[in-house]
């Protein structure tokens, strides 16, 4: 008969998905943060075209952020069914006649059927991870190139009017 036991490595998907919870906030709040007022002075104003950068930039950070979030949303779905299904069959296990080849045969190929939607929920949770950190470096390269920096309101208005 074939384990059911549950994904290995399951922690380093929430870990992530902490940082990622961390990270939401700051990606929609950089457009209140890019209408504060500029900071102090001993910085050189950008030029429009790093503004330009720096609007990208954070654009680029919000649909990144709002795409991990999506993931993080589909990789918790895939866990919940998995959970579910890993349960199903522990209360099916404890009612099942051994003696019957089909019963054990039909309950082999569930468990069977179960390895693989945890398999693919591995290759998800990677790839979601991936993503994450891509996020995490996108919004690193933001605020190294475009946190604290002054620019100039009227550059920021003639970008906004472009749009």
């Amino acid at each position: 008969m074939a384990s059911t036991s549950s994904s290995a490595g399951a922690c380093r998907p929430l870990v992530i998905a902490f940082l990622l919870a961390a990270l939401l906030p700051m990606a929609h709040g950089a457009d209140k943060k890019a209408a504060a007022a500029p900071p102090p002075a001993k910085t050189p104003v950008m030029t429009q075209e790093q503004l330009r950068d720096c609007l990208a930039r954070k654009d680029k950070l919000t649909k990144d952020t709002d795409a991990a979030v999506k993931s993080k949303a589909a990789v918790a779905a895939q866990r919940a069914e998995i959970d579910s299904s890993g349960k199903a069959l522990e209360d099916e296990a404890a009612t099942l006649d051994r003696t019957s080849e089909d019963a054990v045969g039909a309950y082999n190929a569930k468990v069977v059927e179960r390895n693989g939607k945890v398999d693919a929920y591995r290759a998800k949770a990677e790839a979601y991870n991936a993503e994450v950190e891509s996020v995490l470096q996108t919004k690193e390269a933001y605020e190294k190139a475009c946190a604290d920096r002054r620019y100039d309101d009227r550059d920021l208005s003639d970008l906004q009017k472009k749009k």
